[in-house]
């Protein structure tokens, strides 16, 4: 085991470091770069010796970039500030995201304030990315409520004239078309304003929660049997949405007198029915975006119920129930 490094090994260490090392004077002028530098912004080790650093500083974030500064500045020895995301001029004329911590090292060695960087322009690009998903899927959700939501209801109201008028199995038939197309609507909104929405946590009660939910969905001949009284922190609005949605599943796979029972785990908690059950095949695939065992499925509702468990940073497994059914196991969630 080594215990000590060489002068030469801790060259070493600083050439082939991730992170860029810089040391800057108390008016952020530059005295040194790591020759890492090269490698992330383009530039030789000692070309911006002398220079003052905020002049490369993207201006929109060059304001939290002095904070930061001050903040060491000011800060007694040994302060490490938290992470400040800026952009950075490559020497190329473009701009490099750089997530930095600055510590001060005035009575050191260094003599200076040291500000680590590493480039996190490939999370930054991922980033973006999923907003303009983001945002390209609430477009479309509006588009579909605002659009179809107007002639849907003409038609629904046309219809029961014409139900009025004569009687025909077609029309019902119809009328249950009007209503699927409503559910696809509700889901496409739901799943764009969950995925956007950070959870605001508070303490909820699984059992007290669960029953509100029983009775505003179409159980028919379904029990619900809820065997724990446990207090979480969730968002009271998403963790129905769940719930629901589970119940809705359940009833709609396991038929109108399934049995659904809902329990603490050591860990979390889960919801399991006595249904038919799921393959093993396709439970890798049921909580995907459009992916419905059932032919006229929208895909939606499961899919929901792992965005919003992934907003809660909770993980969901889909297992096999012990009478044979679906069972949806949430864990690492926090009880209160």
């Amino acid at each position: 085991m080594v215990t000590d490094l060489t002068v030469e090994a801790f060259e070493e260490l600083i050439i082939h470091t991730v992170d860029t090392l810089t040391v800057l004077d108390e008016d952020g002028t530059i005295r040194y770069e790591s020759p890492s530098i090269e490698r992330v912004l383009g530039y030789e080790p000692d070309e911006l010796e002398g220079k003052n650093v905020f002049e490369y500083i993207h201006p929109d974030d060059r304001q939290q970039a002095l904070e930061a500064f001050y903040e060491v500045i000011e800060a007694d020895v040994d302060h490490t500030t938290a992470a400040v995301e800026l952009r950075f001029q490559h020497k190329d004329g473009s701009w490099i995201w750089l997530e930095t911590r600055g510590s001060n090292q005035t009575t050191t060695a260094l003599d200076g304030y040291v500000v680590s960087s590493r480039d996190i322009s490939a999370r930054k690009k991922y980033e973006q990315q999923l907003k303009q998903e983001r945002d390209r899927l609430d477009r479309f959700a509006s588009v579909i409520s605002h659009d179809l939501r107007n002639p849907l209801t003409v038609i629904q109201g046309r219809l029961e004239l014409a139900k009025e008028e004569c009687k025909s199995e077609h029309l019902d038939a119809m009328e249950g078309s009007i209503d699927r197309v409503n559910e696809l609507i509700d889901d496409l909104l739901t799943l764009a304003r969950e995925g956007e929405t950070d959870p605001e946590l508070d303490a909820v009660n699984i059992q007290e929660l669960s029953e509100k939910c029983w009775q505003n969905i179409e159980t028919e001949g379904a029990t619900l049997n809820v065997e724990t009284a446990r207090t979480i922190l969730a968002d009271d609005s998403q963790f129905k949405q769940v719930l629901e949605n589970l119940f809705h599943n359940a009833i709609e796979h396991g038929g109108n007198d399934v049995r659904i029972t809902i329990n603490a785990l050591s860990d979390g908690f889960y919801v399991e029915d006595d249904g038919r059950g799921i393959s093993e095949d396709a439970r890798d695939s049921l909580l995907q975006f459009g992916f419905s065992t059932k032919r006229n499925g929208t895909g939606f509702g499961l899919s929901i119920v792992n965005e919003i468990a992934e907003n809660h940073n909770w993980t969901l497994n889909v297992a096999e129930g012990k009478d044979g059914g679906a069972r949806f196991e949430f864990r690492n969630v926090t009880f209160s």
